[in-house]
């Protein structure tokens, strides 16, 4: 029999298992059968520095059949922040004894900082002058785009469009659409300053 024959490592091949200081952490270790025989009676038990308290110190993965893996869920708590080293150890009733190394990182380790900062601020918006006009109706102040009076309810668009069309062909007042003479600083019908 050789340590070739079964695989153990953490769930996933993870490289170690991260904690929080003082709360459980649960975390799963898998052993994996490589022969072309059933493995009866797997155990791995679990040895731990003092600063790491073992809820389940060892499992019993029963048989495992040939060519597949198994899961157990073990359970330790961590007293101090740091990096500890755990070994977990197999066993079988053929005569195998494994270590197995692995790390717990709990609490502030010298874990790399990523250089890359994310931005969460959203492009500013550039404010495009809004034209202001006269609505024709109720002669409100609104916006020159407008298809609808925001306070009178009235259909503004066609209406503007014409009031436009108009300063075109010569000038007209926006308020009310009078022709207005060339000189002219207010509008004599309605009062609005051109």
């Amino acid at each position: 029999m050789s340590e070739s024959d079964l695989n153990i490592s953490l769930k996933g091949n993870a490289d170690a298992v991260y904690a929080t200081l003082a709360k459980r952490k649960e975390f799963f270790i898998t052993v994996q059968n490589l022969t072309e025989n059933y493995m009866p009676q797997v155990r791995v038990k679990l040895a731990v520095p003092p600063q790491v308290k073992l809820l389940v110190k060892s499992e019993w993965y029963g048989g495992i059949a040939k060519h597949y893996s198994k899961n157990r869920l073990f359970t330790i708590m961590v007293r101090e922040n740091g990096v500890y080293e755990i070994t977990a150890t197999l066993t079988t009733k053929k005569g195998h004894n494994i270590a197995f190394p692995f790390i717990v990182k709990a609490g502030t380790t010298q874990a790399q900082a990523s250089t890359k900062s994310i931005s969460l601020l959203s492009r500013p918006s550039v404010d495009k002058p809004v034209s202001k006009v006269n609505c024709p109706y109720c002669h409100t102040e609104i916006s020159q785009d407008a298809k609808f009076c925001p306070h009178c309810g009235s259909g503004v668009e066609e209406k503007l469009k014409e009031i436009q069309e108009k300063d075109l062909s010569g000038r007209h007042c926006v308020n009310c659409g009078v022709e207005l003479l060339e000189e002219a600083k207010f509008c004599a019908k309605c009062g609005q300053k051109v």
